[in-house]
């Protein structure tokens, strides 16, 4: 599921509404113990006791059932299995009863046994930052803070910030969730935790989903992790106070820019606004839509659909109804703009654009202006689109060393040719997508990330129109926002 996918899934919560969402990082622990272990024995008890008999002499099976105290019958069928296994050897006699004797492999087997005795070693296992608790988790669950980075997602910090100590460990808890190479489970006994060796710093990938309240300063920070909402996860994080520690409460309740986006789009274009009521409606007809294709396309996973398959038909069928939630969408004047459908109308106005594109924003994120989203680019120039790009930074006049990928240059060098034109513009509160007189959105997140790390989260709001007149007056204000800057957020 992706992030977007998620926070449309979740978005609905009783007195609240998402204001943003995000990938993050979950603090992890990754720590390996030095550890006293026993290897348990895994040979049944009768089994084990019958091989003792034998060793002390006894060679009859009743008169080890008389020194066992047990049933013969039991005693029997626990020599048929020591034979079977190699440990025992069978020696038939017509006048008494068979003779029974150890094998080579039957002493090997008693000697081990004696011999088995304590042992140090190394374990790894994996703790939770925040729930404090330690986790099995696969090498796949986890990266490194450098890869982290790479994709823009936030760093949850761990509360307390100090990695456990080897008093906080209970051996029970630590012992199912031993890290091996393989998936097998942990075949030793753990009898004591002498110290740890080793602390990583490491991050488990989930999305965090920010609600408001509507009627006070409230913010809930939710986290959908393997694409389930942890409850557990929510509680521990707000018990520690995270989302107040964090910044995350004073960004949201500090930065409502709904009265400045009022005066700015004009009362008439703001009383066309859908109604909460009808929005809600309209975004759980869509939502509906998407979660069914997404089932659909996983049942079918690998698979080639004919049309006449059931599941072709189920997809066909949830594809038809998420067009139609999309249409009536589509149909309102005015709409406010959810947190998540940010980058989708980004590649919308991408790809549909035919005579002119504006997009402006604070930075030029290589995660945002991808490889991908460059070669839309690259076909909106050689299809005569005129694009308009601004942003806070300055124009390269050369590329970065390193030979990385900078989006920023890319854009300078298509910026020198003819097609795209490369601004630098003073800080706004306000970002802004205008394509051809089809679509206008406007939104508190820039379009191409921030001018630096994003480290926290913000209250998304915006407007989304589709109306002609209406685009065309949010044209015009792009234009005088690009003639003047505007201090962002006040400052």
């Amino acid at each position: 599921m992706t992030p977007e996918l998620a926070a449309r899934k979740f978005q609905f919560r009783e007195g609240f509404h998402l204001v943003d969402y995000g990938e993050v990082g979950l603090p992890i622990f990754r720590l390996t113990l030095e550890a006293i272990t026993m290897s348990p024995r895994f040979m049944p008890t009768i089994q084990e006791f019958a091989l003792r008999c034998l060793d002390l002499g006894e060679t009859h099976e009743v008169d080890v059932a008389k020194m066992l105290g047990l049933k013969l019958d039991v005693v029997v069928s626990a020599m048929n299995m020591l034979i079977s296994d190699g440990y025992v050897a069978r020696e038939p006699n017509s006048d008494v009863a068979d003779e029974f004797h150890l094998t080579d492999a039957g002493k090997s087997r008693l000697l081990v046994d004696r011999l088995d005795v304590p042992q140090e070693e190394m374990v790894v296992v994996d703790y939770d930052g925040v729930r404090r608790m330690p986790l099995r988790l696969t090498g796949e669950s986890v990266v490194r803070p450098a890869m982290l980075q790479g994709t823009g997602a936030i760093q949850i910090r761990p509360y307390p910030a100090e990695a456990p100590g080897v008093d906080d460990l209970a051996i029970p808890e630590i012992s199912k969730v031993i890290r091996r190479q393989k998936s097998e489970d942990f075949r030793r006994t753990v009898l004591s935790l002498k110290r740890i060796v080793r602390r990583s710093s490491l991050f488990r990938e989930g999305v965090a989903l920010v609600y408001a309240a509507d009627k006070s300063d409230e913010v809930q920070v939710a986290f959908v992790i393997d694409d389930k909402l942890s409850d557990a996860y929510e509680l521990a994080f707000a018990q520690h106070d995270g989302p107040k520690k964090m910044g995350f409460v004073r960004a949201i309740a500090e930065n409502d820019l709904s009265k400045k986006l009022e005066k700015m789009i004009g009362r008439p274009m703001y009383k066309s606004m859908a109604g909460r009521d009808a929005m809600k409606a309209a975004r759980k007809l869509e939502v509906d839509g998407l979660l069914e294709i997404d089932a659909v396309r996983r049942a079918a996973a690998g698979t080639s659909l004919r049309r006449s398959d059931p599941v072709a038909v189920a997809l066909a069928t949830a594809e038809e109804r998420l067009k139609s939630a999309r249409r009536d969408m589509d149909a309102f004047e005015v709409r406010p703009l959810a947190c998540y459908e940010q980058t989708e109308l980004l590649d919308i106005g991408l790809k549909k654009a035919r005579k002119s594109l504006v997009i402006t924003s604070a930075g030029v994120k290589p995660h945002i202006v991808n490889p991908a989203r460059l070669r839309e680019i690259d076909l909106l120039i050689g299809g005569g689109v005129q694009i308009e790009i601004e942003s806070y930074l300055a124009t390269p006049t050369e590329a970065r060393s390193g030979g990385k990928y900078d989006p920023l240059w890319e854009l300078a060098r298509r910026a020198a040719k003819a097609g795209l034109t490369l601004r630098k513009s003073g800080k706004q509160d306000f970002f802004f997508l205008v394509q051809d007189d089809e679509l206008a959105v406007i939104s508190t997140r820039p379009f191409f990330g921030e001018a630096s790390r994003r480290t926290g989260f913000m209250r998304v709001q915006g407007v989304v129109t589709r109306k002609r007149e209406f685009v065309e007056e949010i044209r015009s204000i792009v234009r005088g926002s690009s003639s003047r800057p505007v201090r962002r957020n006040g400052n």
